[in-house]
């Protein structure tokens, strides 16, 4: 499956993501992004940037400036 990846519409700078979790998921992933000090959206996108290797927030304000050896 090698499909080139598109740009979904934009609103703004950003696209929406849709999906579907439990509400005990949910409950936790909003109760986590307050914890932090971020929308559950931005949380949201934290967790994939983390995913990807990439520095965030969520490890550490400071650090998030700091790229992440590979």
């Amino acid at each position: 499956m090698s499909q080139t990846y598109a740009t979904p519409k934009l609103d703004g700078q950003r696209v929406a993501l849709r999906g579907r979790v439990l509400p005990a998921q949910h409950a936790r992933a909003s109760a986590q992004a307050a914890q932090h000090g971020m929308s559950l959206s931005e949380y949201l996108a934290a967790l994939i940037d983390r995913a990807s290797g990439l520095p965030t927030k969520l490890d550490n304000e400071e650090e998030a400036l700091i790229p992440r050896a590979s």
